[in-house]
């Protein structure tokens, strides 16, 4: 199966895109091909609902060139999900959201699954990851003794890859987007799954049609 990623940011470099790529085909099924493209015009990163909106279009277009081009899945590279519903009425594809994957998973580790993410900007998350590792690990503590989480999810991009790591060490349920998204995206092609015309009508709708009768 061919997936293609969709980085909604346009503040990483072709080295950090690179990266990111290596990790996700590193623990892809054997057979499974990934690609990674990211948007040419938007936020740098996304950290607000006006950065969400502002990638939209962006997303969109890939979502759609990713399907026309033969992909069979596409991930949306963001914990917040951008322009998720509306790309699945655009595509006849599973179209994947890494918060939405999350969220699923956690919820079946758990009774209280918890979002984590940590009180720095986006694009530095990685620059001292020891010292990232070392917040998540305080912040998701701090959520079991308040008994406020039982299982966790990690509501960024940029922690990409330490899910695992975190399971390990805290021996508890920890989930990272990239793995999630990407498990979830070969789940639904191999299930045959597509978004369901009930809940998102494929776009555009018949009244905008060229076969719509005047």
């Amino acid at each position: 199966m061919r997936i293609r990623v969709v980085v909604p940011i346009t503040g990483l470099t072709p080295e950090a895109i690179e990266e990111r790529l290596r990790y996700l085909r590193s623990i892809a099924d054997p057979g499974t091909e990934v690609e990674m493209t990211p948007i040419r015009v938007g936020p740098p990163a996304i950290e607000s609902r006006v950065d969400e909106v502002e990638a939209g279009p962006e997303v969109l277009r890939l979502v759609k060139e990713a399907e026309e081009e033969g992909c069979d899945a596409v991930i949306i590279w963001c914990g917040g999900d951008p322009a998720l519903e509306a790309a699945r009425e655009l595509v006849d594809i599973p179209v994947i959201g890494p918060g939405e994957a999350m969220r699923l998973l956690a919820s079946m580790c758990g009774e209280k699954p918890c979002c984590i993410v940590p009180d720095i900007p986006v694009l530095e998350m990685r620059r001292d990851l020891e010292r990232t590792v070392e917040v998540l690990k305080r912040m998701i503590r701090e959520r079991i003794e308040r008994g406020e989480g039982d299982s966790f999810y990690l509501g960024c991009l940029a922690l990409w890859g330490l899910g695992r790591r975190l399971r390990e060490e805290l021996g508890i349920p920890v989930i990272d987007g990239a793995e999630a998204s990407l498990k979830m995206a070969e789940l639904a092609v191999k299930l045959g799954l597509k978004p369901s015309r009930v809940a998102y009508p494929k776009y555009p709708p018949a009244h905008r049609s060229a076969d719509y009768p005047d």
